[in-house]
């Protein structure tokens, strides 16, 4: 654990989503749990949570008018504008108002670039949203943090050991058209059909359903029997568990703005295969991943609201060369896998307790604070 001194008491109040089974609904309370050892932090829950333990209720706050000289809002771009209104009503003199958020496409609609114009400073997780809110009208002061993740209970367990009997590729992520999940069951398909001895499962924590209903009718119309797919929360022991059994991640996204399952897997050195856009673009560059090289432009495909609005387009990997790839790490596994050390030690950089990640926004914090 790093160590660092500040003459005084940084006080921060972090607004957003809480949901421990869900990605980004883990975001605003673990990254308060981190701020907890440097900062007086108060997590101010939009919408009901549950499943808090102690040290976790300690640090819920939940009126706005209260809240502490620094603001943070941690949530993704859609519900960006109404905390904006809410914050307008609530606004005190000398308060400074900072936001973490993504996107996964090339730009973002007007009024959302109007909603994030109201923050001083507007952070993001990877290095390509910069130009993408710059060049959608966002004015505010912008600055790269990478995402900070809980990993500890990755990096407590052994590293991946040789694959198992079965061989298996594995995708986690919700069922939503954006996350490409058909494209990676026709790669699949393409080379390892009703093999016995590799098996493609896809648990999903929740999606949309149209999404859901198209990859079941094509399972069921390709007779598909080595093709495991769900959609069911679960909880953080059942998730760690489904990676452990997991030989190797694919993550063909059409766009990520966090990409947070490839870096939990990579975490227990586990291979993946990523589509090399967005935020995926990270991971992909970090030289211990496999990727698609070939990508086309597709208009940004979103499975909710957002599909109303413009929001440019996103990156579409070839399904063929998706194929190959997994078949190539698949005969060749024994070579991909001896990077499982330097995987661990490349993902290890996001966790909130031994990386880098808390110290830049306690840094971060700071600045504001001047």
């Amino acid at each position: 654990m790093f160590s660092f001194l500040f003459s005084a008491i940084l006080a921060v109040s972090i607004i957003g989503t809480i949901n421990k089974k869900d990605g980004i609904g883990r975001q605003s309370i673990e990254l308060g749990c981190a701020l907890d050892h440097h900062c007086d932090v108060q997590v101010v829950p939009v919408g009901t949570f549950s499943d808090l333990n102690p040290d976790e209720l300690e640090l819920i706050h939940q009126d706005y008018r209260t809240l502490h000289p620094i603001v943070f809002v941690n949530m993704a771009l859609p519900e960006i504008p109404y905390i904006v209104e809410n914050l307008k009503k609530y606004r005190r003199d000398g308060q400074i108002f900072a936001c973490y958020t993504m996107i996964e496409s090339s730009l973002i609609d007007p009024h959302f670039a109007e909603a994030l114009n109201f923050f001083d400073y507007v952070v993001v997780p990877d290095p390509f949203l910069i130009e993408v809110f710059e060049n959608s009208g966002v004015k505010s002061k912008m600055k790269v943090i990478p995402l900070g993740l809980n990993l500890a209970p990755f990096l407590r367990v052994p590293l991946k050991s040789l694959p198992q009997e079965v061989f298996v590729f594995g995708n986690y992520s919700a069922a939503i058209f954006r996350k490409d999940q058909l494209k990676l069951i026709q790669a699949f398909e393409k080379k390892f059909k009703n093999n016995a001895k590799v098996k493609l499962l896809i648990q999903c924590r929740g999606g949309d359903w149209d999404c859901v209903g198209v990859i079941e009718a094509y399972i069921k119309e390709h007779g598909l029997k080595n093709v495991e797919f769900s959609v069911q929360l679960r909880s953080a022991s059942e998730y760690l568990e489904m990676f452990q059994k997991t030989d190797c991640y694919v993550s063909p996204s059409l766009g990520e703005g966090f990409s947070i399952q490839p870096r939990e897997a990579m975490a227990l050195g586990i291979p993946v295969i990523v589509s090399p856009n967005s935020g995926q673009k990270t991971i992909a560059e970090s030289g211990y991943a496999l990727f698609t090289k070939t990508q086309t432009l597709v208009p940004a495909t979103y499975s909710d609201a957002l599909a109303f609005f413009e929001m440019g387009h996103m990156w579409e990997s070839d399904v063929d060369e998706l194929a190959e790839q997994m078949e190539d790490l698949y005969l060749n596994y024994g070579k991909y896998f001896k990077d499982g050390k330097n995987r661990r030690k490349w993902a290890m950089q996001y966790d909130f307790h031994r990386g880098t990640t808390t110290k830049k926004f306690v840094e971060f914090i700071r600045e504001l604070e001047k």
